[in-house]
Protein backbone atom coordinates (compact mmCIF):
# COMPACT_ATOMS: atom_id res chain seq x y z
CA UNK A 1 0.00 0.00 0.00
CA UNK A 2 1.44 3.68 -0.92
CA UNK A 3 1.98 6.35 1.76
CA UNK A 4 1.35 9.86 0.92
CA UNK A 5 4.05 12.11 1.44
CA UNK A 6 3.30 15.48 2.88
CA UNK A 7 4.65 16.98 -0.33
CA UNK A 8 1.86 15.39 -1.99
CA UNK A 9 3.29 12.25 -3.96
CA UNK A 10 3.08 8.66 -2.91
CA UNK A 11 5.80 6.23 -1.81
CA UNK A 12 6.71 2.43 -1.95
CA UNK A 13 9.31 -0.11 -0.94
CA UNK A 14 11.06 -2.89 -1.73
CA UNK A 15 13.75 -4.91 0.38
CA UNK A 16 16.28 -6.16 -1.91
CA UNK A 17 19.29 -8.25 -0.94
CA UNK A 18 18.51 -6.43 2.88
CA UNK A 19 18.71 -3.10 1.70
CA UNK A 20 15.10 -1.41 1.22
CA UNK A 21 14.79 0.97 -2.07
CA UNK A 22 11.96 3.74 -2.46
CA UNK A 23 9.76 4.55 -5.53
CA UNK A 24 7.81 7.80 -5.69
CA UNK A 25 4.99 8.59 -8.12
CA UNK A 26 2.45 11.46 -8.29
CA UNK A 27 0.28 8.81 -7.67
CA UNK A 28 -0.35 5.57 -5.60
CA UNK A 29 -0.60 3.64 -8.72
CA UNK A 30 2.57 5.35 -10.67
CA UNK A 31 4.38 4.43 -7.55
CA UNK A 32 3.51 0.79 -7.55
CA UNK A 33 4.18 0.58 -10.87
CA UNK A 34 7.93 2.20 -10.81
CA UNK A 35 8.18 -0.64 -8.33
CA UNK A 36 6.88 -3.52 -9.78
CA UNK A 37 8.88 -2.39 -13.38
CA UNK A 38 11.86 -2.57 -10.87
CA UNK A 39 11.40 -6.17 -9.99
CA UNK A 40 10.62 -7.08 -13.48
CA UNK A 41 13.92 -5.73 -14.48
CA UNK A 42 16.20 -7.33 -11.84
CA UNK A 43 14.23 -10.33 -12.42
CA UNK A 44 16.06 -10.49 -16.15
CA UNK A 45 18.97 -8.35 -15.30
CA UNK A 46 20.36 -9.70 -12.05
CA UNK A 47 23.33 -6.99 -11.76
CA UNK A 48 21.23 -4.10 -12.81
CA UNK A 49 22.59 -0.82 -11.82
CA UNK A 50 20.30 2.00 -12.46
CA UNK A 51 22.99 5.20 -11.55
CA UNK A 52 25.49 3.67 -14.35
CA UNK A 53 24.83 6.15 -17.79
CA UNK A 54 25.37 4.64 -21.06
CA UNK A 55 29.19 6.85 -20.98
CA UNK A 56 29.93 5.02 -18.59
CA UNK A 57 29.09 1.60 -19.75
CA UNK A 58 30.93 2.22 -22.99
CA UNK A 59 34.26 3.20 -21.22
CA UNK A 60 33.56 -0.05 -19.03
CA UNK A 61 32.87 -1.98 -22.03
CA UNK A 62 35.76 -0.84 -24.30
CA UNK A 63 38.43 -1.81 -21.56
CA UNK A 64 37.18 -5.15 -21.19
CA UNK A 65 36.96 -5.96 -25.05
CA UNK A 66 40.22 -4.45 -25.75
CA UNK A 67 41.88 -7.58 -24.82
CA UNK A 68 39.61 -9.64 -27.31
CA UNK A 69 39.89 -7.03 -30.06
CA UNK A 70 42.63 -6.39 -32.62
CA UNK A 71 44.32 -3.35 -31.93
CA UNK A 72 42.89 -1.55 -35.02
CA UNK A 73 39.50 -3.02 -34.09
CA UNK A 74 39.61 -1.31 -30.97
CA UNK A 75 40.45 1.97 -32.04
CA UNK A 76 37.70 1.82 -34.30
CA UNK A 77 35.13 0.67 -31.97
CA UNK A 78 36.60 3.88 -29.85
CA UNK A 79 36.04 6.32 -32.17
CA UNK A 80 32.80 5.32 -33.22
CA UNK A 81 31.70 5.73 -29.74
CA UNK A 82 33.23 8.99 -29.27
CA UNK A 83 32.12 10.56 -32.61
CA UNK A 84 28.87 9.70 -33.34
CA UNK A 85 27.31 7.41 -30.04
CA UNK A 86 28.26 9.46 -27.02
CA UNK A 87 28.07 12.99 -28.23
CA UNK A 88 23.93 12.02 -28.20
CA UNK A 89 23.75 9.55 -25.65
CA UNK A 90 26.69 9.44 -22.87
CA UNK A 91 24.50 10.94 -20.31
CA UNK A 92 21.45 8.83 -20.80
CA UNK A 93 21.19 6.35 -17.50
CA UNK A 94 21.61 2.67 -19.15
CA UNK A 95 18.26 1.68 -18.20
CA UNK A 96 16.17 4.44 -19.84
CA UNK A 97 17.62 3.74 -23.31
CA UNK A 98 14.23 3.53 -25.53
CA UNK A 99 14.43 2.19 -29.05
CA UNK A 100 13.01 5.26 -30.34
CA UNK A 101 16.30 7.18 -29.15
CA UNK A 102 18.07 4.98 -31.54
CA UNK A 103 15.85 5.79 -34.45
CA UNK A 104 16.20 9.18 -33.84
CA UNK A 105 19.99 9.14 -34.09
CA UNK A 106 19.87 6.98 -37.15
CA UNK A 107 17.88 9.67 -38.50
CA UNK A 108 20.44 13.10 -37.17
CA UNK A 109 23.33 11.10 -38.33
CA UNK A 110 21.87 10.77 -41.80
CA UNK A 111 20.53 13.91 -41.97
CA UNK A 112 23.97 15.17 -41.40
CA UNK A 113 25.22 13.11 -45.04
CA UNK A 114 27.17 10.85 -43.21
CA UNK A 115 26.88 7.54 -45.84
CA UNK A 116 24.68 4.50 -44.68
CA UNK A 117 27.51 2.32 -44.21
CA UNK A 118 28.79 4.75 -41.71
CA UNK A 119 25.99 5.39 -39.62
CA UNK A 120 25.12 1.23 -39.52
CA UNK A 121 28.64 0.66 -38.31
CA UNK A 122 28.86 3.30 -35.33
CA UNK A 123 25.21 2.07 -34.50
CA UNK A 124 26.57 -1.67 -34.94
CA UNK A 125 29.07 -0.61 -31.94
CA UNK A 126 26.46 0.59 -30.09
CA UNK A 127 24.74 -2.44 -30.28
CA UNK A 128 27.82 -4.85 -29.59
CA UNK A 129 27.92 -2.88 -26.15
CA UNK A 130 24.49 -3.43 -25.29
CA UNK A 131 24.58 -6.82 -26.28
CA UNK A 132 27.23 -6.76 -23.30
CA UNK A 133 25.46 -5.43 -21.21
CA UNK A 134 22.33 -7.96 -21.48
CA UNK A 135 24.88 -10.70 -20.90
CA UNK A 136 26.76 -9.37 -17.86
CA UNK A 137 22.93 -8.65 -16.21
CA UNK A 138 23.07 -5.14 -16.34
CA UNK A 139 19.71 -5.11 -18.95
CA UNK A 140 17.11 -7.56 -19.36
CA UNK A 141 17.10 -6.67 -23.04
CA UNK A 142 18.71 -4.67 -25.46
CA UNK A 143 17.25 -1.20 -26.60
CA UNK A 144 18.92 -1.62 -29.97
CA UNK A 145 16.54 -4.80 -30.23
CA UNK A 146 13.98 -4.13 -33.64
CA UNK A 147 16.09 -0.98 -34.52
CA UNK A 148 16.50 -1.78 -38.13
CA UNK A 149 20.37 -0.54 -39.18
CA UNK A 150 20.61 1.45 -42.81
CA UNK A 151 20.74 -0.55 -45.60
CA UNK A 152 23.87 -0.48 -47.76
CA UNK A 153 24.33 -1.46 -51.35
CA UNK A 154 26.57 -4.66 -51.68
CA UNK A 155 29.00 -3.83 -54.14
CA UNK A 156 31.47 -6.29 -55.71
CA UNK A 157 34.56 -7.07 -55.43
CA UNK A 158 36.72 -5.76 -57.89
CA UNK A 159 39.00 -8.40 -59.37
CA UNK A 160 41.54 -7.60 -62.07
CA UNK A 161 41.71 -9.64 -65.46
CA UNK A 162 44.96 -11.05 -66.40
CA UNK A 163 46.05 -8.41 -69.34
CA UNK A 164 45.12 -5.81 -66.39
CA UNK A 165 47.39 -7.26 -63.91
CA UNK A 166 50.14 -7.95 -66.62
CA UNK A 167 49.36 -3.63 -67.47
CA UNK A 168 49.49 -2.88 -63.42
CA UNK A 169 52.75 -4.72 -62.99
CA UNK A 170 54.29 -2.89 -65.98
CA UNK A 171 54.10 0.42 -64.92
CA UNK A 172 55.64 -0.58 -61.46
CA UNK A 173 59.08 0.69 -61.99
CA UNK A 174 59.94 0.68 -57.71
CA UNK A 175 61.27 -3.16 -57.29
CA UNK A 176 60.29 -2.83 -53.61
CA UNK A 177 57.08 -1.96 -54.88
CA UNK A 178 56.95 -4.39 -57.58
CA UNK A 179 57.76 -7.37 -55.31
CA UNK A 180 55.02 -6.08 -52.85
CA UNK A 181 52.39 -6.52 -55.50
CA UNK A 182 53.43 -9.59 -56.97
CA UNK A 183 53.12 -11.47 -53.42
CA UNK A 184 49.83 -9.46 -53.00
CA UNK A 185 48.65 -11.06 -55.93
CA UNK A 186 49.79 -14.72 -55.64
CA UNK A 187 48.95 -14.62 -51.82
CA UNK A 188 46.26 -12.76 -50.86
CA UNK A 189 47.41 -11.46 -48.09
CA UNK A 190 46.00 -8.44 -46.83
CA UNK A 191 48.13 -5.15 -46.95
CA UNK A 192 48.68 -4.95 -42.95
CA UNK A 193 49.68 -8.60 -43.43
CA UNK A 194 52.32 -8.04 -46.15
CA UNK A 195 53.59 -5.26 -44.19
CA UNK A 196 54.37 -7.16 -40.92
CA UNK A 197 55.67 -10.49 -42.98
CA UNK A 198 58.63 -11.23 -41.33
CA UNK A 199 61.79 -13.14 -42.63
CA UNK A 200 61.55 -15.42 -39.97
CA UNK A 201 58.03 -16.17 -41.21
CA UNK A 202 59.30 -17.42 -44.56
CA UNK A 203 60.10 -21.13 -44.82
CA UNK A 204 61.98 -21.47 -47.99
CA UNK A 205 62.44 -25.49 -47.70
CA UNK A 206 58.79 -25.93 -46.91
CA UNK A 207 57.50 -23.03 -49.17
CA UNK A 208 55.27 -21.55 -46.73
CA UNK A 209 54.89 -17.92 -44.93
CA UNK A 210 53.29 -17.77 -42.07
CA UNK A 211 50.72 -14.70 -41.07
CA UNK A 212 51.77 -13.66 -37.24
CA UNK A 213 51.87 -9.93 -37.08
CA UNK A 214 50.63 -7.05 -38.74
CA UNK A 215 51.37 -3.04 -39.41
CA UNK A 216 48.77 -0.84 -38.22
CA UNK A 217 48.08 3.07 -38.68
CA UNK A 218 46.47 3.35 -35.32
CA UNK A 219 45.64 7.25 -34.42
CA UNK A 220 48.11 8.45 -37.05
CA UNK A 221 50.72 6.34 -35.97
CA UNK A 222 52.00 3.32 -37.47
CA UNK A 223 52.70 0.39 -35.22
CA UNK A 224 53.63 -3.47 -35.48
CA UNK A 225 50.73 -5.30 -34.51
CA UNK A 226 51.35 -8.91 -32.51
CA UNK A 227 47.87 -9.50 -33.18
CA UNK A 228 45.78 -10.21 -36.59
CA UNK A 229 42.87 -9.33 -38.32
CA UNK A 230 40.85 -12.36 -36.22
CA UNK A 231 42.36 -16.05 -35.00
CA UNK A 232 41.73 -17.55 -38.69
CA UNK A 233 44.14 -14.79 -39.75
CA UNK A 234 46.73 -16.39 -37.95
CA UNK A 235 47.79 -18.91 -40.71
CA UNK A 236 50.30 -20.18 -42.66
CA UNK A 237 49.82 -20.76 -46.57
CA UNK A 238 51.76 -22.27 -49.42
CA UNK A 239 53.42 -20.31 -52.16
CA UNK A 240 54.97 -21.24 -55.15
CA UNK A 241 58.67 -21.25 -56.97
CA UNK A 242 58.04 -18.03 -58.91
CA UNK A 243 56.63 -15.93 -55.79
CA UNK A 244 59.31 -18.28 -53.40
CA UNK A 245 61.62 -16.52 -55.94
CA UNK A 246 60.10 -12.72 -55.39
CA UNK A 247 60.58 -13.55 -51.74
CA UNK A 248 64.38 -13.92 -52.15
CA UNK A 249 64.55 -11.19 -54.16
CA UNK A 250 63.62 -9.17 -51.63
CA UNK A 251 65.14 -10.74 -48.96
CA UNK A 252 68.08 -9.40 -50.47
CA UNK A 253 67.17 -5.80 -50.88
CA UNK A 254 66.33 -5.68 -47.70
CA UNK A 255 69.81 -7.12 -46.70
CA UNK A 256 71.56 -4.40 -48.29
CA UNK A 257 69.55 -1.62 -46.93
CA UNK A 258 70.73 -2.96 -43.66
CA UNK A 259 74.23 -3.06 -43.89
CA UNK A 260 74.03 0.37 -46.08
CA UNK A 261 72.27 2.20 -42.99
CA UNK A 262 74.39 2.39 -38.95
CA UNK A 263 70.92 3.53 -37.62
CA UNK A 264 68.80 0.51 -39.78
CA UNK A 265 65.62 -0.75 -37.12
CA UNK A 266 66.10 -4.59 -37.64
CA UNK A 267 62.12 -5.27 -37.01
CA UNK A 268 63.06 -8.12 -39.45
CA UNK A 269 60.77 -7.04 -41.47
CA UNK A 270 60.46 -8.39 -45.36
CA UNK A 271 59.24 -4.92 -46.55
CA UNK A 272 60.10 -2.08 -44.66
CA UNK A 273 61.38 1.75 -45.21
CA UNK A 274 65.26 2.26 -46.37
CA UNK A 275 65.68 3.01 -42.40
CA UNK A 276 64.15 -0.35 -41.63
CA UNK A 277 60.38 1.46 -39.43
CA UNK A 278 57.68 0.03 -40.84
CA UNK A 279 55.81 1.06 -44.18
CA UNK A 280 52.72 2.99 -43.63
CA UNK A 281 49.63 1.30 -44.46
CA UNK A 282 48.15 4.77 -45.93
CA UNK A 283 51.28 5.08 -47.79
CA UNK A 284 50.89 1.65 -49.73
CA UNK A 285 47.27 2.57 -50.66
CA UNK A 286 48.63 5.85 -52.05
CA UNK A 287 50.96 4.23 -54.30
CA UNK A 288 47.71 2.56 -55.89
CA UNK A 289 46.42 5.02 -56.15
CA UNK A 290 49.36 6.19 -58.44
CA UNK A 291 49.87 2.38 -60.23
CA UNK A 292 46.03 1.98 -60.75
CA UNK A 293 45.84 5.65 -62.38
CA UNK A 294 48.78 5.15 -64.13
CA UNK A 295 47.64 1.52 -65.86
CA UNK A 296 44.03 3.28 -66.68
CA UNK A 297 42.16 0.65 -63.66
CA UNK A 298 39.32 2.19 -62.84
CA UNK A 299 38.59 2.28 -58.89
CA UNK A 300 41.83 0.11 -57.99
CA UNK A 301 42.65 0.14 -54.80
CA UNK A 302 45.65 -2.49 -52.88
CA UNK A 303 42.51 -4.45 -51.54
CA UNK A 304 41.91 -5.15 -55.51
CA UNK A 305 44.98 -8.00 -55.47
CA UNK A 306 43.43 -9.90 -52.90
CA UNK A 307 40.60 -10.02 -54.72
CA UNK A 308 41.83 -11.27 -57.87
CA UNK A 309 43.78 -13.69 -56.34
CA UNK A 310 40.54 -15.48 -54.24
CA UNK A 311 38.59 -15.12 -57.93
CA UNK A 312 41.57 -17.02 -60.09
CA UNK A 313 41.29 -19.43 -57.27
CA UNK A 314 37.61 -19.68 -57.62
CA UNK A 315 37.21 -20.07 -61.82
CA UNK A 316 40.69 -22.75 -61.21
CA UNK A 317 38.56 -24.69 -59.34
CA UNK A 318 39.38 -24.61 -55.97
CA UNK A 319 37.36 -25.31 -53.14
CA UNK A 320 35.67 -22.49 -51.33
CA UNK A 321 36.68 -24.04 -48.06
CA UNK A 322 40.49 -24.45 -48.84
CA UNK A 323 40.10 -20.65 -49.83
CA UNK A 324 38.87 -19.64 -46.97
CA UNK A 325 41.77 -20.59 -44.89
CA UNK A 326 44.04 -19.31 -47.57
CA UNK A 327 42.33 -15.80 -47.43
CA UNK A 328 42.02 -15.93 -43.35
CA UNK A 329 38.32 -15.40 -42.86
CA UNK A 330 36.99 -16.14 -39.54
CA UNK A 331 33.74 -17.74 -41.42
CA UNK A 332 32.84 -20.13 -44.56
CA UNK A 333 30.05 -17.67 -44.84
CA UNK A 334 32.64 -14.73 -44.97
CA UNK A 335 33.71 -16.39 -47.74
CA UNK A 336 30.97 -17.07 -49.79
CA UNK A 337 29.13 -13.66 -49.04
CA UNK A 338 32.11 -12.12 -50.74
CA UNK A 339 32.70 -14.21 -53.52
CA UNK A 340 29.33 -16.04 -54.11
CA UNK A 341 28.77 -14.08 -57.53
CA UNK A 342 31.33 -15.89 -59.26
CA UNK A 343 29.55 -18.89 -58.83
CA UNK A 344 27.63 -18.53 -62.54
CA UNK A 345 30.85 -18.34 -64.22
CA UNK A 346 31.90 -21.68 -63.10
CA UNK A 347 28.65 -22.96 -64.75
CA UNK A 348 29.63 -24.70 -68.07
CA UNK A 349 32.79 -26.37 -65.85
CA UNK A 350 29.64 -28.47 -64.28
CA UNK A 351 27.80 -29.14 -67.09
CA UNK A 352 30.76 -30.10 -68.92
CA UNK A 353 31.64 -32.76 -65.82
CA UNK A 354 28.18 -33.85 -65.47
CA UNK A 355 28.26 -35.12 -68.99
CA UNK A 356 30.88 -37.66 -68.36
CA UNK A 357 29.43 -38.39 -65.00
CA UNK A 358 27.65 -41.27 -65.91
Amino acid sequence: MAKKRPDGRYKVSVVIDGKRKYFYGNTSKEAQEKRQKYLDNIKVAPNLDESITFGQWAVIWLRGAKSSLSESTFASYTVEMQRYILPALAKRKLIDLQPHMFRELITKLLDQKLSNRTVQYALSVARIALNQAVNDGLLGKSPMHGVKLPKTAKTQVRALTKEEVNKLLSVIHNIKHYNMYWIALYTGLRRSEILGLRMSDINEKDSTITVSQTVLNINNKVVISPTTKNAASRRTISVDSRTLSVIRQQKKITYIEQMKFRSYERNDLLFARVDGHPYDPKYISHTAYNYGKAAGLEHFTFHSLRHTHATLLILAGVHFKAIQYRLGHSTFQQTMDTYGHIIPALEEQVVNKLEGLI
